[in-house]
């Protein structure tokens, strides 16, 4: 898997930290401790970005076994200055993932066969302030392969991801923080 590179056209503030802000991390820290799984979260601000907005393409609409798909995702702030509420390692990427046809995630970009723990970064969360009318492209190569994030320890085999191809059927791709946005693609038998 690939990344692109991202067009981020932002200015990050660090907000003051709260006494819940710290109790959070430290909840944080604990539960990764524990071998607890991280998961990266973005908090949209309610009536800041307003006008936040995400596009998902992906380089065909049919797939053969194995064949690569291409997924372009774009993060737009098609408004005023806004800002959101980050992970502690500053603006996440639009994410992308993809379901099968019952709703259930099988990919899940940057998820791998070992759970990673927390990334090592300042800790809290960040506000980013999004400068009136940017936005952030990123894109991903999923291969077919079954993984997803599952429960268990950090550094231990994840159960999660066999990494085996999925089977024929249609698949929604799914990308972009806060709103997201989808396209359904189809892979052959």
């Amino acid at each position: 898997m690939s990344l692109g590179r991202a067009r981020w056209t932002q200015d990050r503030q660090p907000h003051k930290r709260s006494r819940r802000d710290r109790a959070g991390l430290l909840v944080l820290v604990a539960l990764a401790s524990a071998g607890a799984s991280w998961k990266v979260w973005t908090i949209v601000h309610p009536g800041s970005c307003q006008h936040l907005m995400a596009t998902v393409r992906t380089n065909k609409l049919s797939y053969a076994p194995g064949q690569t798909v291409i997924i372009t995702v774009t993060q737009a702030n098609e408004g005023p200055v806004c800002i959101i509420t980050t992970p502690p390692c500053g603006p996440a990427r639009p994410a992308a993932s993809a379901y099968n046809a019952a709703g259930r995630a099988v990919w899940v970009y940057g998820v791998g066969k070992t759970i990673n723990g927390p990334p090592l970064c300042f800790p809290g969360p960040v506000s980013a302030t999004l400068r009136a009318h940017s936005s952030d492209t990123e894109k991903y190569d999923w291969s077919q392969d079954e993984c997803t994030l599952g429960p268990g320890l950090v550094g231990h085999q994840n159960p999660d991801c066999p990494g085996t191809q999925v089977p024929a059927g249609t698949y929604r791709i799914v990308g972009g923080n806060g709103p997201s946005a989808s396209v359904t693609i189809t892979i052959s038998g």
